[in-house]
């Protein structure tokens, strides 16, 4: 049996659909599923069946899919040790509030530095690194901090940035004079569904101050919601690095800090992956790159946590 088969099979598995995942996959429809045929033939159980929004695992599905993934890391780790087939792969996810100050210096330093490595950058809010982060997907990912991070990864503190208030330029709202919480209430807000870190540390802040809670757009699209702030349709709650040193942003929105709202950003590393050089090298480049940010004082409000 080919382990792509496997990691084919997980896709599927994750997204809930053959249509989502061969195209992530970059596989045609019809090939994804005759892999995932074949998969069934030679374990000789049906994995998934189908419905009207895609498919559903059966018993005998989420078995493999509960036993599989370590499996698979195993299975790498072999590689990596025998062959150093795997060295030169790396995946990291990254919150699309870091593009601007943090990810594309960082892709570029990685590739001059490491032409030989293959690299795989995920963006995604932080519900989504962290489904990505429990199917093993990422070696490395820039996350918010929690207390227990997924099994198989361990959690290294980074920064400590303020959260702000995003609205139109005619708001008037300003990076010098912090805002209380209270200005969100009535306010009509455009923000990430609620198993978003920003979502639920706003949600939980005006709760114990007895604050209403208005919602006019769910959006798990931080430039997007950013977008919307700038012409006025919904104000937006985001990191401070979303905007700090972006040109763009600073001059076609107005933001100021909320008084007593930070969230605090860490390095998630796969345990399983720690043994490789490409890995030991993206998180040191991670490292430094986050030291170089900090030190140029363009990302306002931030602390080192290292």
């Amino acid at each position: 049996m080919e382990s792509r088969l496997i990691e084919f099979f997980l896709r599927v598995a994750e997204l809930g659909s053959i249509n989502k995942a061969a195209a992530d996959l970059r596989l045609s429809q019809p090939a994804l599923s005759r892999h995932i045929a074949l998969l069934e033939h030679q374990l000789r159980a049906k994995l998934f069946t189908r419905t009207r929004g895609g498919v559903q695992l059966t018993e005998a599905g989420t078995l493999l899919v509960e036993r599989a993934r370590p499996i698979l890391r195993q299975w790498t780790s072999l590689i990596d040790q025998v062959g150093d087939r795997a060295a030169g792969q790396l995946s990291i996810g990254i919150a699309p509030s870091w593009r601007h100050l943090f990810t594309s210096h960082f892709v570029a330093r990685l590739v001059a530095q490491y032409p030989g490595v293959r690299l795989r950058v995920h963006e995604g809010v932080s519900h989504e690194l962290r489904e990505a982060m429990h199917s093993g997907m990422l070696d490395l990912a820039i996350v918010p901090f929690e207390g227990s991070p997924p099994q198989g990864y361990v959690h290294t503190p980074l920064v400590r940035e303020p959260l702000i208030l995003v609205g139109a330029k005619e708001e008037g709202l300003r990076p010098d004079k912090p805002v209380p919480l209270s200005r969100l209430q009535h306010r009509k807000l455009a923000l990430a569904g609620k198993q978003n870190v920003i979502r639920s540390t706003i949600e939980r802040s005006m709760a114990r101050r007895n604050l209403e809670f208005n919602i006019l757009f769910e959006l798990d699209a931080m430039h997007l919601s950013m977008d919307l702030a700038r012409q006025g349709i919904a104000d937006t709650v985001t990191p401070c690095c979303a905007v700090s040193g972006n040109a763009y942003w600073e001059d076609a929105i107005s933001w100021s800090p909320i008084r007593g709202a930070y969230m605090t950003w860490a390095l998630c590393e796969n345990v399983a992956r720690s043994h490789s050089q490409a890995v030991r090298e993206g998180q040191r480049l991670v490292l430094e790159r986050v030291d170089e940010i900090i030190d140029s004082k363009v990302w306002r409000g931030a602390q080192r946590l290292q």
